[in-house]
């Protein structure tokens, strides 16, 4: 994965770079699709206006389509909800924000293209309608966002301090960087699982990520 970890963490950096210290939205939204497509990534990237949503809110949700990845169409879709205007200013601060989100859902969904192709294009079997424990329990998921979990927590500390704060995964998940949660993915798995086997599982499979992900290809 450490391959496409740096294709998408050098277009986000394109991104960030390109940018002044203050642009919009829809200019910010405008240059992320350009360097996707000047980069050869086969993604679409969509906004999607929540008007009953708090104003100044986004959140990137993105999604990846075996069939359509087997077809040869467009496998992966970025959708950013939002209620924002458009020409509402976004600083340094807020573009790298953004730009972290994006990294995140990208990478994530090129997981799943990951193990598609190792299974032939096989549609694996998350239902998009099922309770959230079933769909984080499911063992694509389960490797996904143990992978997502990984990068979050190289944004704060080097592998081996990661590693070792694994044997204390509870106390490791409220762990803080001011307001914000170190992993806020680990957090969610903790809360609807607590100590059990799918975090035990969990762990386990960020230690392997931890081992294999080059901290130099993370967005920060």
């Amino acid at each position: 994965m450490n391959l496409i970890l740096e294709r998408v963490c050098n277009v986000c950096k394109v991104v960030q770079e390109s940018s002044p210290d203050l642009t919009n939205f829809k200019k910010l939204i405008g240059l992320t699709r350009r360097s996707f497509k000047d980069h050869d990534f086969d993604l679409a990237i969509k906004t999607k206006r929540e008007k009953d949503w708090d104003p100044d809110k986004w959140y990137v949700m993105a999604y990846y389509d075996c069939e359509n990845d087997l077809n040869g169409d467009t496998p992966i879709e970025v959708v950013i909800h939002h209620n924002l205007i458009g020409n509402e200013e976004f600083g340094q601060h807020q573009i790298t924000s953004f730009l972290t989100e994006i990294y995140d859902a990208v990478a994530h969904e090129y997981r799943h293209q990951y193990q598609s192709m190792r299974r032939n294009f096989v549609e694996h079997e998350v239902d998009p309608i099922q309770p959230y424990d079933r769909y984080l329990a499911n063992q694509d998921e389960m490797d996904a966002y143990a992978m997502s979990i990984a990068i979050e927590l190289l944004r704060h500390m080097d592998a081996q301090r990661a590693k070792r704060n694994l044997s204390r995964i509870s106390k490791m998940s409220k762990m803080r960087t001011g307001l914000n949660l170190v992993s806020p993915m680990l957090r969610a798995y903790i809360e609807h699982f607590g100590l059990n086997e799918i975090t035990k599982i969990i762990a386990k499979k960020v230690y392997q990520h931890l081992e294999t992900i080059d901290r130099r290809y993370i967005f920060m």
